[in-house]
């Protein structure tokens, strides 16, 4: 599991402003909510199998998180939960481990593109991918926009019903404008018009280039402590409430041959490059039309990726 860092951050709502070299990342998952002065149960957060959520006397909460992270995910990352909570107060703990995979693996490359000033590996499809692997990936792949280097959409197509939409576009001023304008140009694409006039398919002529993520980040639900639960008010009160979140996207795409081309010129060589080497974003979608999202990830500062050397272009 990876050390948490304080490049990547995990925000209370879409409506987070973005801010430059700083990862973001939203999730839904944590069992509580603060409304007019209490605390409300959040139905998804029981739901989800990537996410263990407890609410109860914080010691038993808070052990009982851990044991059952252990079971299913393995160790917890560094500092992302306490050692120990009180046990006359109420505690809310979290931990989502979002690891999506593919059928079919993409292949990969050690040193990829450069992001900013680093040469960072990559998964994906180009040129050189040889034929079967090519066709295997490429049938998860639907193009909904690309319009140059820095604005496109393109969705994967997970291994449950998760659908993974990576996009670049001119940076808005927050995470939810970003979200709402993928989301929109997702359904664009489903409209019967969208099926008529919209992009074409991911073909040779196309390229996709995405640094593998490993990011965990964590936040205390500040807004929550000293808040009575819902239709509870004499009882014991909201003394501490975490959630940690570990996403990780990528690094089950096939071993790199070898350390292949960087992609100094973005792809130039191909009609339509989708090449990630500046400031992204991910969004993990649930099945349509609802367009459910399960997770928001702005990438602007890529952490600890494997492979990655200093240099610039």
């Amino acid at each position: 599991m990876p050390t948490i860092r304080r490049a990547t951050v995990l925000v209370p709502s879409l409506s987070s402003p973005i801010v430059p070299d700083l990862n973001l990342i939203f999730s839904p998952d944590f069992p509580l909510e603060e409304r007019d002065g209490k605390a409300f149960a959040v139905r998804r957060a029981a739901e989800v199998p990537w996410s263990v959520a407890r609410v109860g006397t914080a010691a038993e909460a808070l052990r009982d998180v851990a044991e059952e992270v252990a079971r299913r995910f393995g160790p917890l990352p560094d500092g992302a939960l306490p050692e120990s909570a009180p046990g006359d107060v109420v505690g809310a703990y979290a931990f989502s481990f979002v690891r999506l995979s593919f059928v079919s693996p993409f292949a990969s490359q050690r040193e990829g593109v450069f992001f900013g000033e680093r040469v960072v590996p990559v998964f994906g499809l180009w040129k050189d991918v040889d034929d079967a692997t090519w066709s295997r990936a490429a049938a998860q792949l639907v193009v909904h926009r690309h319009r140059d280097l820095d604005d496109f959409v393109i969705e994967l197509d997970a291994r449950d019903d998760e659908r993974v939409v990576v996009a670049r576009c001119p940076r808005p001023e927050t995470l939810g404008a970003a979200v709402a304008e993928v989301v929109a140009a997702v359904r664009r694409s489903r409209s019967w018009r969208g099926r008529w006039f919209g992009a074409k398919p991911f073909d040779r002529s196309c390229a996709l280039r995405i640094p593998p993520l490993d990011l965990c980040a964590i936040r205390a639900h500040e807004e929550l402590i000293g808040k009575p639960l819902a239709g509870g008010d004499d009882g014991p009160r909201i003394g501490d409430a975490r959630h940690a979140v570990h996403f990780r996207l990528g690094w089950d795409a096939l071993p790199p041959i070898g350390p292949g081309p960087i992609t100094l010129g973005r792809g130039d060589m191909y009609e339509r490059p989708f090449v990630c080497d500046g400031p992204f974003l991910v969004v993990v979608l649930g099945a349509p039309p609802q367009d459910e999202v399960r997770l928001a990830a702005w990438i602007a500062a890529p952490e600890a990726l494997e492979g990655a050397t200093a240099g610039a272009p």
